[in-house]
């Protein structure tokens, strides 16, 4: 099956954690907010989360289990937040995305020779739109709450920086420095639709997503996970599915089911449910 995937982090190349996945590479966890064309080529708005990050021991920006609210903070204001793909055709040809150490600047780097360029970043702002949202979202902060471009948390008020201005800028960064020009690299990157249809693919009969075939008419036999944690065969194989969805870059567990769905022509049993979502969360794993 060819690899794909869905995010690319510029820690690879900076070095600044310690924590790594299984093919030695940073893991700092992030979805696609949007898929966009432009005149000569393509945009994807990716977002690091908080969540699946400052909680997950396997990220490389692991902070606590439970974080308290400094701490969701000093993530939520000092780490990058949004980061940028242009793509030709799904191949990379350079990444940006706001640096604020030790001055806010933008960073680019191009994936296919590992060099680097900063630039002025002329946005003001103490957080971005998205991690305001989260925060919110999360319930970090029973009393948190958004009002205007000011977010009031942890007894403290902080301004919004608007996704739309982001994005602005960003597109005018790409014209000015002609960032959409030049050799594409070596990692693609699916859409959401191309990507699903992977899944799909891999899902039937002896495919690399296919966990099933092999446990048939044995889907219910036990089978100890770790000491004192016991599953079926079938539990298990709806975790694996799970798993490798998120490895191949799913965004959430609620795309992994929709596509669950229809490689089924119906909606996902309760089970089925749980153990992907299990799956997808690693939650066996931590």
């Amino acid at each position: 099956m060819a690899k794909y995937l869905s995010i690319f982090t510029v820690f690879i190349y900076l070095n600044l954690f310690s924590q790594t996945d299984r093919n030695g590479n940073p893991v700092f966890n992030s979805i696609t907010i949007s898929e966009e064309k432009e005149k000569d080529y393509q945009l994807k708005t990716n977002y690091y989360t908080i969540e699946n990050n400052i909680n997950n021991k396997n990220s490389s920006v692991f902070v606590n289990e439970n974080p308290t609210l400094n701490e969701v903070e000093a993530f939520a204001t000092k780490l990058p937040s949004d980061f940028f793909l242009i793509l030709k055709d799904n191949s990379t040809i350079n990444l940006v995305m706001i640096v604020d150490k030790p001055e806010k600047v933008f960073f680019v780097i191009n994936p296919s020779t590992g060099t680097s360029e900063t630039f002025p970043c002329n946005i003001n702002g103490d957080i971005t739109e998205n991690r305001a949202n989260e925060i919110i979202k999360q319930h970090y902060d029973k009393d948190a709450k958004l009002n205007g471009n000011v977010l009031s948390f942890n007894n403290k008020k902080f301004n919004v920086i608007s996704s739309k201005e982001i994005k602005n800028k960003i597109k005018n960064l790409i014209a000015e420095k002609k960032l959409s020009e030049g050799s594409t690299g070596q990692v693609k990157f699916a859409d959401k639709g191309v990507l699903k249809k992977i899944i799909i693919e891999e899902s039937k009969k002896g495919g690399k997503l296919d966990f099933f075939t092999p446990i048939k008419d044995h889907e219910m036999d036990g089978i100890q996970i770790k000491p004192g944690v016991f599953s079926t065969n079938i539990g298990i194989a709806l975790y694996k599915w799970g798993r490798e969805n998120y490895e191949l870059g799913v965004n959430t567990v609620e795309d992994a089911l929709n596509i669950w769905s229809e490689i089924k022509n119906r909606k996902p049993n309760q089970r089925e449910i749980e153990y992907i979502k299990m799956g997808f969360n690693k939650e066996l794993e931590k």
